[in-house]
């Protein structure tokens, strides 16, 4: 029996309850939607929560530099067209994986549980993949240069670079996985006892 997904519409109103509340307008009330599920935290047992999300943003920030210092250096390895497609298509699982890191950096104390899980998914689905395409690319490339003969000294410096990306992008795969997520139950609009 196939189950039917729920559309973001239905998760989001299933955690909210509608409440009437006193306002000045013609009816004299209006509509409020309060959110009833529950609360999600992240906590590491290692270190701090911000060293963690210092060491995400600073990651984040590296990769972006290695990126685009890589893609325009003339080199034979650059010249493929199979490193560039795969170095392109990279960019798409890197976007997903920034936006999950750029609202894990801002998310606040608790955040609601379904939230964490759109987070969740970004992070963990981004990293891994865009760290398999920059493999995969990284592969063509030695292949290609090995193959034509044409090695240079900055084939070798921007592998290192496609190298230190994608070992970047791992390290926030494996440092988001040990983090912690504990979930609490609402109180009022407020993250209550732990679940």
């Amino acid at each position: 029996m196939k189950v039917k997904r729920k559309s973001y519409r239905e998760r989001y109103f299933e955690d909210h309850q509608a409440v009437r509340e006193v306002a000045n307008n013609r009816k004299g009330y209006r509509i409020v939607y309060r959110y009833v599920g529950l609360w999600a935290a992240w906590r590491s047992e290692r270190r701090p929560l911000g060293t963690v999300k210092g060491a995400f943003a600073l990651a984040e920030a590296v990769s972006v530099c290695l990126y685009l210092i890589c893609a325009t250096v003339d080199t034979p390895l650059n010249h493929s067209r199979l490193v560039n497609g795969f170095g392109v298509l990279s960019v798409v699982p890197w976007l997903l994986e920034l936006s999950g890191v750029l609202r894990f950096l801002l998310a606040k104390a608790y955040v609601k549980e379904m939230d964490s899980t759109e987070i969740d998914r970004a992070i963990r689905y981004g990293a891994i993949l865009r760290a398999g395409l920059l493999g995969l690319s990284l592969l063509c490339g030695v292949g290609t240069v090995l193959v034509s003969g044409t090695a240079t000294a900055a084939d070798a410096g921007v592998g290192l670079g496609i190298l230190a990306s994608i070992a970047l992008s791992v390290g926030v795969w494996q440092g988001y996985r040990g983090l912690l997520l504990d979930t609490y139950h609402n109180v009022n609009g407020e993250p209550g006892s732990r679940c």
